[in-house]
């Protein structure tokens, strides 16, 4: 596919909605997506989580348009990515564990998996057991403690949470009703600043759509970069270019973008 030359558009004067898809149709870009609460529906809990036909069509879409050039950035694990989304998407690049894992042409680069996440999942199923509606989800680089079905204890996940924390030289990470316990390092924005350094990424204008927290380093970077961050939602607006409301939305945005 012959892809048009750059264009300059005016950030000040132009509508966020108008500048993205007028960058997506004159100039080379890329499309950067969260998962949760992006393409799929938030749920309960975690394994409620299922992504629809009509999403997973429109990502093969804009795939095929976009010469490959899109991304799943995730929080979740590349094996429960893999688990959630067909090969036509995941055999895009795909960077998980809030950057930890980078997936590109097959190759994955990530640490050394340790048994710590498994012991301390152990451990928090022990902790919470009598504290009904506290969800525990192993992840390979994280464990996420949610409270979703139990707003109000909040306060204890905190506390545990921060005292693993300490005990174990580990990362903190806030997102939707969670509370995540994850090795140090990168986050979102390192992930997607490594995304774009790729040769197939090079030169290309970034879109990100995330919709919680732990999306907000993303949103600045690709602003750093002179892209879009778009909002799912109001949770995270303050920091994007746009918003959107739902994942319909996000959905109808992508489908868009692929036309």
């Amino acid at each position: 596919m012959r892809e048009s030359p750059a264009q300059i558009i005016d950030p000040v004067h132009a509508d966020p909605a108008a500048t993205a898809n007028a960058q997506a149709q004159t100039r080379p870009c890329c499309l950067l997506l969260d998962f949760d609460g992006t393409l799929a529906e938030i749920r309960s809990t975690p394994d409620e989580v299922a992504v629809d036909t009509a999403m997973v069509q429109a990502l093969a879409g804009v795939a095929r348009r976009l010469n490959g050039r899109m991304a799943i950035v995730s929080g979740r694990s590349l094996a429960q990515l893999d688990a959630l989304l067909p090969p036509m998407v995941t055999s895009c690049v795909i960077a998980a564990s809030h950057g930890q894992e980078l997936r590109v042409d097959g190759v994955v680069q990530a640490p050394e998996q340790t048994g710590l996440f498994a012991d301390m999942a152990f451990e928090a199923t022990l902790h919470f057991q009598h504290t009904p509606g506290i969800v525990i989800e192993e992840k390979t680089y994280g464990l996420g403690v949610h409270y979703r079905l139990a707003p109000e204890m909040h306060g204890l996940v905190d506390e545990w949470t921060m005292a693993q924390a300490a005990r174990h030289d580990l990362a903190i990470q806030h997102g939707d009703m969670v509370v995540e316990l994850r090795l140090r390092g990168p986050d979102k924005g390192d992930a997607v600043r490594a995304i774009m350094a790729l040769p197939h990424f090079s030169g290309s204008s970034p879109i990100f759509i995330g919709d919680d927290l732990t999306d907000i380093p993303a949103f600045h970077a690709v602003q750093a970069l002179g892209g879009h961050a778009i909002s799912v939602g109001p949770r995270t607006a303050g920091h994007a270019d746009e918003q959107l409301d739902d994942v319909a939305a996000v959905r109808a945005r992508i489908e868009e973008v692929a036309a």
